[in-house]
């Protein structure tokens, strides 16, 4: 991490700490003075709680202060001095009642508290004012998130620019600024403004927003009652486009006028308008995201981590990564391994995402370029945005690029539930004998993945179901999803080779995969999945065709790390016609196959099917005469025997 950056997140820090000492002085946590040190007036903290009870062990001091004065470092919504709560049960301050024990802590005279405030040193030789002080630095929750990625990026822009930080801090100071920002990443806009509205990280903030495009007249520049925040006009995104000429001039003048600053903010250098760009006092500028920008991050909020072990996105992955999803997957409290699986999945989706399926024109790293799907147009222009392959909201639309359908599970009913008709699960299935087995072990499995008992590695997520047609094998799949409560993602070979040319068929192989990934926990059933072949003989014809194919369906089907989350399921009724590569372990290596339903197993599945109505059916009189050889085929023969064994088998239980 440069100089810039890290002071950044060091001010970042520090304005976090600044303000945990307010509102515990606030809340009577604290006590401060002011002192002069060689002519700077400084605030000099003392702590106005008991310290005797402070040992020197960081550990159990931090645990100790936490659970009794944690919530003295809210910010009060109003001052107030200390007062004791209503029946001497707990202090209150700033309507905060604390609870009593914390109350004994704080009720002390004042001469003591101070004789403990300047009790000389610990057990360990720390100074005890100066330890019970820190103990409210260590208290202070980090930085959000979003702030310390927002801040990260403009100390990019700062370095980027041509002008020092002295210059840089003079022009934001000294003058009434009008400033442009511009970086091609999805959510710069957003988080940047969040940033300016929250924190004290640039000189004069917080700040207080005034959007240009929602200003009619110059009343909008009127101080609001209690507003104690400098105001900002921004021009941010393609909203600009809505002020322009004369209107953009006359709100310009008017918030100079003011001693308002300005800044115009964009993640499309062209949605900055000429005029802001030749007036402006400061222009800073980056690029898209790369492994460095990702390793910052990591050393900021995960400081104990070694970045040259840790396996961070390269450039040409990270390039797809948003602001909104580093905020996404650097949640605080989440594992680095976590982290950096998470981002892996979304980079894989923003690439799918953003492709163009026909393989046109345009900039194929923009998913982190732009939030807007549209591409570049000229100012004024009515063209409609070309559509992407998710909304606006990043969810996937129905008519996926891949071709593949999204199957959501079924409620499951609850207990003493009535009416509801239940769906099909593997609970219920009759006749799959092993294949059975083999998904409730796996529901269990992913019980203890979901618990962080398992690893993924450590379980068995693919498998490769054969049998004649007509045996139930896309039933499975749907009784699977139900059973474990996730999506079903269906797709066949038949719908990839649909594209004719190669790489259409290479493109919706491996957009089902991205579609899948993103939604893990999910199912990928994959239909007719003997079509992909065998790879064959250079000499023979269409042979780089086929080998190709075969080999990326080989790819994709690879790795325990990237398909973490994904239970791949593939069906055939050739599996003599699959390339041995594809059964391998690591592949879909568990196979299984369903064969034909003998005579009982066809009288379960007809009892589960018929419910209730299988007893009309058993009651009901023979009209015609058969034949004893035809009666041992006889459908409510069939059946009347399946009812006949459980009941004995129960009559056997119950003697038991």
């Amino acid at each position: 991490m440069d100089k810039l950056a890290h002071l950044f997140v060091r001010r970042l820090r520090h304005l976090a700490r600044r303000d945990a000492r307010r509102a515990a002085l606030r809340n009577g946590l604290l006590e401060a003075r002011t002192v002069d040190v060689d002519g700077h007036m400084l605030c000099r903290y003392s702590p106005a709680f008991d310290t005797t009870r402070l040992t020197g062990d960081p550990v159990r001091d931090d645990a100790w202060f936490r659970r009794n004065f944690g919530d003295w470092l809210i910010p009060p919504k109003e001052t107030s001095n200390p007062t004791t709560g209503s029946g001497g049960d707990g202090v209150q301050t700033a309507g905060i009642i604390h609870p009593p024990f914390a109350s004994q802590l704080m009720v002390l005279p004042r001469a003591r508290r101070g004789a403990i405030a300047q009790d000389a040193v610990l057990s360990n030789g720390v100074d005890r004012r100066t330890y019970a002080v820190g103990l409210v630095d260590r208290a202070t929750a980090m930085p959000l998130v979003s702030h310390v990625v927002s801040a990260l990026v403009l100390a990019r822009a700062a370095e980027n620019g041509s002008l020092s930080l002295r210059e840089i801090v003079y022009a934001l100071t000294r003058v009434t600024p009008v400033v442009t920002l511009h970086a091609p990443l999805a959510g710069f806009e957003r988080e940047v403004l969040r940033l300016l509205e929250k924190s004290r990280l640039v000189p004069s903030g917080p700040f207080a927003i005034l959007q240009s495009d929602h200003m009619y007249d110059d009343n909008h520049f009127d101080v609001v009652e209690g507003e104690t925040r400098r105001r900002l006009m921004t021009f941010s995104g393609a909203g600009v486009h809505r002020v322009t000429g004369n209107a953009l001039r006359r709100r310009m003048i008017s918030a100079l006028s003011r001693d308002f600053p300005i800044l115009a903010i964009a993640e499309k250098r062209s949605d900055i308008p000429s005029l802001l760009r030749i007036s402006a006092d400061l222009s800073l500028e980056t690029g898209k995201l790369d492994r460095r920008f990702v390793a910052d991050l990591v050393e900021v909020l995960h400081p104990d981590a070694a970045i040259e072990t840790v396996g961070l996105p390269a450039d040409s992955d990270a390039r797809w990564l948003s602001l909104e999803d580093l905020v996404l997957a650097f949640r605080p409290g989440r594992h680095l391994r976590d982290v950096l699986h998470v981002l892996a999945v979304l980079i894989e989706r923003n690439r799918g995402d953003f492709e163009e399926e026909e393989g046109g024109g345009g900039d194929k790293a923009s998913g982190s370029a732009s939030s807007s799907t549209s591409t570049e147009k000229p100012q004024g222009s009515h063209e409609k945005p070309k559509s992407t392959d998710t909304d606006s909201n990043g969810r996937w639309k129905k008519d996926k690029p891949s071709g593949a359908e999204v199957v959501q599970p079924e409620a499951l009913p609850t207990v003493g539930e009535i009416g509801h008709k239940p769906p099909l699960t593997v609970e219920t299935l009759s006749g799959y004998g092993r294949a059975k087995d083999w998904a409730l072990d796996l529901k269990a499995d992913l019980d203890d993945y979901r618990a962080s008992i398992l690893a993924w590695s450590e379980m068995s997520t693919k498998l490769l179901l054969s049998g004649p047609p007509g045996t139930g094998k896309t039933t499975f799949a749907r009784a699977l999803c139900n059973s474990l409560q996730i999506p079903l993602v269906v797709t066949s070979v038949s719908t990839w080779l649909q594209g004719g040319h190669l790489n259409d068929v290479i493109d919706r192989m491996s957009k089902t995969f991205v579609e899948a990934r993103a939604m893990t926990p999910a199912i990928l059933f994959v239909d007719e999945i003997d079509g992909i072949g065998k790879r064959q003989p250079a000499e023979r014809e269409h042979a780089d065709y086929w080998n190709t194919v075969v080999n990326k369906a080989l790819e994709l089907l690879d790795g325990a790390i990237k398909n973490e989350g994904l239970i791949i399921v593939g069906a055939t009724n050739r599996p003599d016609h699959i390339d041995e590569a594809i059964k391998r372990s690591g592949r879909l290596e568990t196979h299984i196959e369903i064969p034909k339903p003998d005579v009982p197993t066809l009288a379960e599945i007809l009892a589960h099917h018929l419910g209730n109505d299988v007893m009309a059916l058993v009651s009901k009189p023979a009209t015609d005469v058969q034949s004893e050889d035809d009666a041992g085929f006889s459908l409510m023969k069939m059946v009347a025997d399946h009812l006949e064994r459980e009941a004995e088998e129960e009559r056997k239980g119950a003697s038991r």
